[in-house]
């Protein structure tokens, strides 16, 4: 960015985002994320003249994904790590962008859930959260991908509004090997084998390079929709059905898989709630040990060997087993 960065407004735009409740909040450069990001997707295709993005973060509460590593429940993941999660999001993009038009700068509310119809590329939003939050100094990539941070590791959600506000923004970006030790619990427990790290993609940004494993949307998507029994086998909440996976279905196959032959209860219990995917999956995320290690961190000293802070996961046989933690706590 380049100007006169306006610090008074800087701080009035970090307290504000903390009164709305966000966990984390950042200023990324728009120009790094127009270099780095592709074409179509970039801060300047949003928002022409945009400075920066203010980054936000919601922290996933770490029982919604405790209870699902052991079997016990997905609903509260698929409620409190996204579809009630992306309400509450789309509450601080809401006020943020007002809080900022009334400052006399344009914004542009991007919401928190999917992409737009008719988006140009499969999987893709009008611009990546994740990289803006690596941007804004709060994350670095995590071998899955994921924005993993310290406070957190990869249990939370980001989203993003560009300004032309001249906001000031992070004085340094995070290292990757100051979030990820390289575990590959993520990739190991990818039911859908949607992480290849032969090669892995390569991301740079500020001066710095960042390696993390290549996603195959389309078999990512088809696990966490519910249609096979491989998402969280021996869990109760496991679907009952196996549909295979096809490489390009057709219109009319993907309409058929979508809406007739995923698991009936699955299918009445989102739509009771308002709310869409299934299983969402959420293994990658369940199973990074930095999120694990992160929550034990918070925890009182005495609550770190009772409740969900032990490391029992759920098995393929459906029995818990202690696992041995591969992450060092960070200093």
């Amino acid at each position: 960015m380049d100007g006169v960065f306006d610090e008074e407004l800087t701080v009035e735009v970090k307290d504000y985002a903390k009164k709305l409740g966000a966990a984390l909040t950042g200023i990324a450069d728009a120009n790094l994320l127009n270099e780095t990001l592709e074409a179509g997707f970039r801060p300047m295709d949003v928002l022409p003249g945009c400075c920066s993005l203010v980054v936000m973060s919601l922290h996933i509460p770490d029982g919604a994904l405790e209870i699902m590593r052991r079997g016990k429940a997905a609903y509260s993941y698929n409620l409190f790590g996204y579809a009630y999660l992306n309400r509450e999001l789309d509450v601080l993009i809401y006020h943020m962008s007002n809080f900022l038009e009334e400052h006399g700068y344009a914004t542009v509310p991007i919401p928190a859930r999917g992409t737009a119809y008719g988006a140009p590329k499969k999987g893709y939003g009008m611009i990546s959260f994740r990289h803006a939050a690596v941007a804004a100094g709060l994350a670095s990539f995590g071998l899955s991908g994921i924005a993993l941070t310290k406070e957190y590791g990869s249990r939370q959600r980001f989203v993003a509004v560009p300004t032309t506000a001249p906001l000031t923004p992070a004085e340094k970006l995070l290292d990757q090997q100051d979030v990820c030790d390289g575990c590959l619990e993520c990739v190991k427990h990818c039911p859908a084998g949607a992480l290849t790290l032969n090669p892995p993609h390569e991301c740079r940004m500020g001066g710095k390079t960042y390696r993390y494993a290549r996603s195959h949307h389309d078999k990512c998507l088809h696990q966490s929709r519910g249609l096979s029994t491989k998402v969280w086998q021996g869990a109760a909440f496991n679907p009952k059905v196996d549909v295979p996976y096809e490489e390009h279905p057709s219109p009319e196959l993907f309409y058929e898989q979508l809406w007739h032959r995923r698991d009936g209860g699955i299918r009445i219990s989102e739509i009771a709630e308002s709310t869409y995917g299934a299983t969402l999956c959420g293994r990658c995320m369940a199973f990074c040990t930095q999120g694990h290690e992160a929550m034990k961190r918070r925890l009182k000293p005495d609550q770190r060997t009772t409740g969900y802070a032990d490391d029992l996961v759920i098995q393929k046989d459906g029995a818990l087993k202690a696992l041995v933690p591969k992450c060092k706590p960070f200093n």
